[in-house]
């Protein structure tokens, strides 16, 4: 089955089934009716191993899949995989296309309709190109992510959480749940940081975010924008943004982080700005900041409601 029977005169295609029968390209040859008449060594490995017929196409198939071998089916079904090929194994004369095996190699595919309407298949292992390609996406996905992340928090940063909101105005108005966002402020940052240091205002930064974090819901965007600024984006109306602000205050204070041997107690102010349907990211931002101010002008620790005449 491994190679065809010739005429030891016939030195130029005795070569060229030696050649096959070596080569590193899976090679096969099914006749009319799909049964198997040639193999070479890399193909019989990938679909055969120590099998001993019926050698028609789906009979071959069946094989590979109960031993380990041949392609990847994801959902298991052979028989389901064996009526979406073979549907379409004769629908054009030539077509290439990549599979990956049950082994983790990756191959790609030559098929070709001969004019007896035999099928020959070639295919080279291209598993170093689908490696090297998995290798620069996850690369770019690693370096896409460090450039939308603030790196001491671990949340988006501020180019990354201004495009969010950007988003979430432009689908707002398609949806009845509204928006709204809120910035929040860490109260007398500066004197944490001139007092204690910057490491001990890094800490109070980190502990904030993870404070936050644990209280807003999954779906709510929140970043750092800088400094000890943050902004917290919930999909939901003025009230209900208000009480998830007031769960952030509950929980920030009343855990006061300890930082080499200090106790830094600290708290926040917020300003917050449910979207109109005029609204972009200059006039709602314009808004909440006005009422951080508010905020911060009325004693802090405190969250202020930006007004729409203020727009």
């Amino acid at each position: 089955m491994t190679s065809f029977s010739i005429d030891r005169d016939d030195e130029a295609l005795r070569c060229l089934v030696e050649a096959l029968t070596e080569s590193g390209q899976a090679v096969s040859i099914f006749d009319a009716e799909d049964n198997l008449r040639y193999a070479n060594k890399t193909y019989w490995g990938m679909f055969l191993g120590n099998y001993e017929g019926p050698f028609t196409f789906a009979d071959i198939t069946r094989h590979a899949h109960r031993n380990g071998l041949g392609v990847r089916i994801d959902d298991g079904d052979v028989e389901a995989f064996l009526a979406r090929t073979l549907a379409r194994r004769r629908c054009v004369p030539r077509k290439s296309f990549e599979t990956d095996l049950v082994d983790g190699r990756w191959f790609w595919i030559d098929h070709t309709i001969l004019p007896n309407g035999w099928i020959l298949s070639v295919g080279a292992d291209i598993t170093a190109l689908k490696n090297n390609e998995k290798s620069l996406r996850q690369a770019h996905e690693a370096a896409l992510k460090a450039s939308q992340t603030d790196q001491l928090t671990g949340l988006p940063n501020r180019r990354h959480t201004l495009g969010l909101l950007d988003a979430v105005l432009a689908t707002s108005e398609a949806t009845e749940a509204g928006l709204c966002i809120a910035v929040l402020d860490i109260d007398h940052f500066k004197v944490i940081n001139d007092t204690h240091g910057h490491e001990a205002g890094d800490a109070v930064l980190e502990h904030f975010a993870r404070s936050c974090q644990a209280r807003v819901r999954a779906q709510d965007h929140l970043g750092r924008t800088g400094g000890e600024e943050f902004l917290l984006l919930p999909e939901v109306r003025l009230d209900h943004a208000v009480r998830i602000i007031e769960r952030i205050r509950d929980g920030f204070p009343a855990a006061t982080l300890k930082h080499n041997g200090l106790e830094l107690p600290s708290t926040f102010s917020a300003g917050v700005a449910e979207a109109l349907p005029d609204d972009d990211r200059s006039s709602i931002l314009r808004r909440a900041d006005r009422a951080l101010y508010t905020a911060k002008a009325e004693g802090r620790n405190r969250t202020k409601i930006g007004s729409a005449e203020e727009g």
